[in-house]
């Protein structure tokens, strides 16, 4: 644990042979992913799991990027095949890269890894023409076909090996969420308007998305259950979206206010839609949450425009400035939190290279004060002492989920 301030800490992850360039959140037990460049300046990937970063070798001897990683320490992700022609999905497992196969076009995209080695992603069918969305478990992949239309594509997986996703409708006239289970494409519907988008899944199958409402004006949040879309509403404005669900049911994502004026972070827990506010500034915006309903993200400050990251803690309801705890460093952006309340993320240091950090509360004799001194979370201080702080979770989402193609 490098240097402290207020009762936090973080641990510099270091490089793979050169700058470190940006990590993957971690899962539940420690373990993380990134890129780092090399000293020759090529990308590389690398694994990290306590205090040790190993380097992922590079799938065909290409540079490939590496965005999914569970408890158990796989990983999945894409990697550019000789020659950078196309992309190649992968899961790495026990120091062994394994391909997962093709649709029959030539590339194939990772967007989620469960706890039991499931991967789902989308891939070209044969003539690159159209893609499908996909799972792949012992050893197959599976077409999981569409609504009717063109494309599909798979957003987010949950432990039980439910699929979501969105997929075009018959005649690609629309693009709706879908629901994968059985064998089965289940389409979600909308909130009246013409589109929806699914993002999330969680352990209880509750799915999270946004979609147009009637007249296709507005877009909000929804949340599905017991085969019906809850609209979430939102903070006055007209928009909202829904980011990540977490295993109690709560919901992060973001709305406007009143006017449009803004865009605020929420979180929709009991029935209820929660701004969350900002650091002072006009906007925030949600990033990740943990199991209590801790969240992390990025806002404005007061009286400038700049972004600093957050951590919104449920237990107090307040927001701690994340990007101000430690003066030697610059630029801190948060990119996952886990059950621990550890913070992934970024920062520039005093030389100038930009370094991965796993930032968390100082497990030290004279902690709380600290902590209280800090952030006022005797809660939530209580908590992690309960539970250990070794656990790390990961998203994406999922989240920090892969690119849209």
């Amino acid at each position: 644990m490098a240097q402290t301030s207020a009762g936090w800490g973080y641990t510099d992850l270091g490089a793979v042979d050169g700058s470190f360039v940006g990590p993957v959140p971690l899962s539940d037990t420690g373990y993380g992913i990134g890129q780092a460049f090399a000293a020759d300046s090529s990308s590389g990937s690398f694994s990290y799991s306590g205090s040790t970063i190993a380097d992922v070798s590079a799938l065909n001897g290409a540079s490939g990027g590496t965005y999914y990683v569970n408890a158990a320490g796989q990983v999945a992700g894409e990697s550019y095949s000789a020659g950078g022609t196309s992309e190649q999905a992968f899961l790495y497992s026990g120091g062994t890269f394994s391909t997962l196969g093709s649709l029959g076009g030539d590339s194939t995209y990772v967007t989620g890894l469960n706890a039991s080695g499931e991967v789902i992603g989308y891939g070209n069918e044969a003539g690159n023409a159209s893609t499908h969305a996909f799972t792949y478990s012992n050893g197959k992949i599976v077409d999981l076909q569409t609504l009717g239309g063109s494309t599909s594509s798979a957003v987010a997986i949950n432990g039980s090996g439910e699929v979501v996703g969105n997929s075009n409708t018959a005649g690609d006239a629309a693009s709706h969420a879908f629901l994968y289970n059985g064998g089965s494409m289940i389409d979600l519907g909308t909130l009246g308007g013409t589109s929806s988008s699914a993002t999330a899944i969680n352990a209880s199958g509750i799915v999270i998305g946004s979609s147009a409402l009637s007249g296709n004006a507005s877009q909000h949040a929804f949340e599905f259950t017991s085969g019906t879309m809850l609209d979430l509403g939102t903070l006055g404005g007209t928009t909202s979206t829904a980011i990540a669900v977490n295993a109690a049911g709560m919901v992060i994502g973001n709305a406007t206010t009143s006017g449009n004026s803004a865009t605020h972070a929420f979180i929709f827990a009991n029935g209820k839609m929660t701004d969350l506010g900002t650091l002072g500034g006009t906007n925030s915006y949600a990033l990740a949450m943990d199991s209590s309903g801790d969240v992390i993200g990025m806002s404005n400050v007061t009286g400038s425009t700049a972004e600093h990251s957050f951590l919104y803690s449920s237990a107090t309801g307040k927001m701690l400035d994340l990007t101000a705890l430690f003066p030697g460093l610059s630029n801190f952006v948060a990119t996952g939190i886990n059950n621990a309340m550890q913070i992934i993320g970024t920062a520039t240091s005093s030389s100038g290279t930009v370094r991965g950090l796993i930032v968390s509360a100082v497990p030290e004799t004279d902690g709380l004060a600290m902590m209280l001194a800090g952030f006022a979370m005797l809660g939530c201080v209580a908590r992690l002492r309960a539970r250990g702080r070794r656990a790390r979770g990961l998203r994406s989402p999922a989240a920090a989920g892969p690119r849209p193609r």
